[in-house]
């Protein structure tokens, strides 16, 4: 035949329904072989933590402090969390894959089946909302899972703040080192010239002495009464800035004793109690006890029963939520503004004491070391050994220190705010991570989804029943079969038909065919169901499935 005569949509059905068999019986052996492999499927657990990363105010954030951008830390995320060293510290820490490993599983493969099963969810749509990220891992074991999602969440917020400290202790670090060498410059300009020692930044002297234009003709008793007036006026004056730095100690201090019972009593004071979170946790926790009473006193229950160890498990994750609050809270009260003013007055009073205790040993050195006096050899011009000169160079070595000095108390006060920075990491002045939800223990699988694979398998399994029953009639289609066949071949209508006549024997035979058929159908089912349930089972397609 040169074509095939096009069929409409009731005899494809009439075709099918010929071939019931064909398409029942590999239906029933795909989804016979699904059912075995979804059943040994092992129950998967998800455990989550909320982890929330908050931002200070724009304000309070200067060019030279900013931290890294934060979407960029947050698409960096899944790096850090999934990095080959972190993984592998969580495999050691809690011998996971031993069996694996034993059995000669690369590690490689281990690790990437381990960064499958870790899920992060960024929730950063809005610049201007509190950005914040789900942190998940999924474990065949519910504990396990709730360990390792602890853990991960705990490492990522660990490097955090060490990634913080160091933005903090860079600066820190240069600070310290250009403090180191403006410190250096002073103390050999002390030594090589000790009269820069007497000199105020207020009011900056330069002495006389040598045999300058200025002291010729000076007679001894002169120049020693002009030593003597000057050295006075040195240790007045710096009495005088020590008797202000006293001053101003007294004062801090007096404002420190002040403010630092407010603070205490801040301390002491927790506005938790007016938490509505506070109020519902402590409220559930004191439920929770009440049916662990229950089940331990009136229903007899061991605390080893799995009933008491899942109530004692979400008391104890109600109290870790506790204690994050309680941190939460006290982070809260070192950030209130009496706070931050009390440490602002204590690193003042710090400066001033440091201030007042050079000026002191200025004041020590001035006394001890009195000017030597002046000589003349021949009862004439009177010179006063080792005094410096009152010339140029005099000059240009006084500008020279007091510049240093006035760069190194600037250094030192910018050393003070950047350690005081490094001290508040984890503040509201950085931006930090901050965990809301502790990993929880799953009490439900969240993997596979068996409803869903079985009506894959069933799709598939009528799919493949439909195809078979497609190719047996395939063969049909070359040959004549009814009336359509013959009218459509050969032009002419087809007067009548003689319908097909069978004996006793040849139906008797027919039948015994028949049952061969079916016999040899049902060990060919059986036999296909076992080998494709090891297909299954082999290449895990289910679980794969499952997984999506």
């Amino acid at each position: 035949m040169d074509s095939i005569r096009p069929r409409n949509l009731a005899e494809y059905l009439e075709a099918l329904r010929r071939h019931k068999f064909a398409i029942i019986i590999p239906a029933l052996v795909v989804m016979l072989a699904a059912l075995v492999a979804i059943k040994k499927l092992p129950n998967i657990y998800e455990s989550s933590t909320f982890i929330m990363v908050e931002s200070p105010p724009s304000n309070e954030r200067s060019s030279e402090t900013a931290l890294p951008d934060l979407s960029q830390r947050l698409g960096n995320i899944r790096q850090q969390v999934t990095s080959r060293s972190r993984l592998e510290s969580v495999i050691r820490k809690f011998s996971l894959f031993q069996k694996q490993l034993a059995k000669g599983e690369r590690l490689d493969d281990l690790l990437a089946d381990m960064r499958g099963q870790i899920g992060i969810d960024v929730n950063a749509n809005q610049e201007s909302a509190t950005k914040a990220f789900t942190l998940s891992y999924r474990d065949q074991d519910p504990q396990m899972a709730q360990r390792i999602a602890a853990e991960l969440a705990e490492q990522l917020i660990a490097d955090n703040v060490e990634a913080m400290k160091h933005l903090a202790s860079g600066e820190t670090e240069i600070l310290n080192q250009r403090a180191a060498e403006l410190a250096d410059k002073l103390h050999d300009l002390e030594l090589k010239n000790p009269w820069v020692l007497n000199l105020r930044e207020d009011a900056p002297v330069i002495p006389y002495g040598g045999t300058g234009a200025g002291n010729r003709g000076a007679t001894p008793t002169t120049v020693n009464a002009d030593a003597a007036r000057n050295q006075t006026m040195t240790i007045e004056g710096l009495r005088d800035q020590q008797y202000k730095l006293e001053q101003q100690l007294a004062e801090l201090e007096k404002r420190i004793a002040e403010l630092r019972p407010v603070v205490e009593q801040q301390k002491k004071v927790s506005p938790l109690s007016g938490n509505p979170a506070y109020g519902a946790l402590i409220a559930q926790r004191a439920q929770l006890q009440g049916e662990r009473d229950n089940l331990i006193n009136r229903q007899e229950l061991t605390d080893k029963h799995p009933r008491v160890l899942a109530v004692n498990d979400k008391i104890a994750a109600i109290d870790r939520q506790i204690d994050e609050l309680k941190q939460q809270n006290a982070g809260m009260v070192a950030q209130t503004q009496e706070a931050r003013d009390l440490r602002q007055l204590e690193s003042d009073r710090n400066r001033v004491k440091a201030d007042l205790e050079v000026a002191r040993r200025a004041v020590d050195r001035q006394i001890a070391n009195p000017p030597r006096p002046a000589v003349s050899a021949t009862g004439g011009t009177a010179t006063v050994a080792a005094a410096p000169i009152r010339d140029a160079n005099s000059a240009r070595i006084a500008q020279d220190y007091l510049g240093l000095k006035a760069d190194y108390k600037d250094i030192s006060a910018k050393k003070q705010d950047a350690e005081l920075k490094e001290k508040t990491i984890g503040s509201s002045k950085v931006e930090q991570y901050r965990v809301l939800d502790q990993a929880n223990l799953p009490q439900l699988p969240v993997a596979p989804n068996r409803k869903l694979l079985m009506g894959i398998a069933s799709f598939l399994g009528l799919a493949v029943g439909i195809g078979f029953a497609l190719v047996l009639e395939f063969r049909r289609f070359a040959s004549l079969q009814d009336v359509k066949d013959v009218e459509y071949y050969t032009r002419l209508p087809m007067l009548v038909a003689i319908p097909k006549t069978l004996t006793a024997q040849e139906r008797a035979s027919a039948a015994g065919r028949k049952r061969r058929r079916l016999a040899f159908g049902a060990a060919a089912a059986v036999l296909a169901t076992v080998a494709l349930t090891g297909i299954f089972l082999f290449t895990n397609l289910f679980a794969l499935l499952g997984r999506k």
